[in-house]
């Protein structure tokens, strides 16, 4: 005689706890839709993005090598500090070189800096605040006390103390043939670390808080009460309940890696020449500003839209993940 197959218990907490959280993501999101200034935010950053990585690499849209020097056209004009035209859209600088193109390496190698920083600093924040949140008093205490220190000096400042005591040897590793110069991808690893290791201190207080604020809430303690594991109960209940503060750091967040990455550029401390990064076209601009105030005035552009858009977008994320304003 067959055995019946026993029906597995359907488990209605678990049910009704995903489509509550799937509820209130959704109903974020419809919130976020009917901010038309968090929506026309994200819309230019995605085309920036997109533009960026295209005038990098299709010739249609980069039309120009950004490092090509042409100090006289076809016809034999003078093509160096020229406005722009329909050959040259933006114009071009005291080497001849074009303007757009530059613009979209610059924006790029910016936007990988603001990206690639942001993840390590999520990551780097998460686990150090997790970790003080629901480590003990001492190791609460230890974090704490590192944090405050960390604040306790000028972000600009450690940054470069960072970067140049602890990273300023490795740059030749990667991506360079020449021992002696360091390459791109090294340029860019080193300054997103160097940036991710002075800014993870606002996350990891973020997280810190939030997690002390509700590992002792009652859900938190139904479901340790009902045999579910540390791992779960953070994975499960506390984690998701952090995001949506930590979602909204990141969308400020990402904007300021990019301003200290054209802080640094600025100084001299950022893509060495020919390579391009928003700080530097300022930084290499502000020498000609008499002559061609465009070298200046086209890469500020960029870093105040890129500053406004992710500030606008953050507001738009911060209003529609805020729990006061759900229904």
């Amino acid at each position: 005689m067959a055995s019946t197959p026993i029906a597995q218990p359907f488990d209605f907490a678990s049910e009704q706890i995903h489509t509550k959280q799937r509820g209130l993501w959704s109903q974020a999101f419809q919130r976020l839709v009917r901010n038309r200034l968090a929506v026309v935010a994200g819309i230019l950053l995605i085309g920036i993005t997109v533009v960026a990585i295209l005038g990098t690499s299709w010739s249609v849209v980069q039309r120009h090598d950004p490092n090509q020097q042409l100090y006289v056209t076809a016809s034999n004009e003078d093509n160096t500090n020229a406005g722009p035209t329909s050959d040259h859209w933006l114009g071009t600088d005291n080497l001849g070189r074009d303007m757009w193109a530059r613009m979209a390496q610059g924006t790029l190698f910016s936007l990988k800096v603001g990206f690639g920083a942001e993840f390590i600093v999520v990551c780097i924040g998460l686990a150090m605040g997790m970790t003080a949140a629901l480590g003990g008093r001492l190791t609460d205490g230890i974090i704490t006390w590192v944090t405050d220190l960390t604040y306790a000096f000028p972000d600009l400042l450690f940054i470069i103390l960072v970067r140049q005591a602890i990273f300023g040897r490795a740059w030749p590793i990667i991506g360079s043939g020449d021992p002696q110069i360091p390459g791109l991808p090294a340029i860019l690893l080193v300054t997103i670390l160097a940036i991710s290791f002075v800014s993870w201190v606002t996350i990891c207080r973020l997280v810190r808080g939030q997690m002390l604020s509700i590992k002792n809430q009652d859900y938190v303690t139904a479901a340790r009460c009902v045999g579910a594991s540390e791992f779960r109960v953070v994975r499960v209940h506390m984690l998701p309940n952090t995001l949506s503060t930590v979602i909204v750091a990141i969308t400020f967040g990402i904007p300021t890696r990019i301003f200290a990455e054209a802080a640094l550029a600025f100084i001299g401390l950022g893509v060495p020449p020919p390579n391009a990064s928003l700080g530097s076209l300022i930084s290499d601009g502000q020498a000609l500003l008499q002559s061609n105030n465009l070298l200046v005035i086209w890469p500020a552009i960029m870093v105040a839209a890129l500053m406004l858009c992710f500030t606008f977008l953050g507001d738009g994320l911060r209003d529609a993940l805020d729990p006061r304003t759900r229904k």
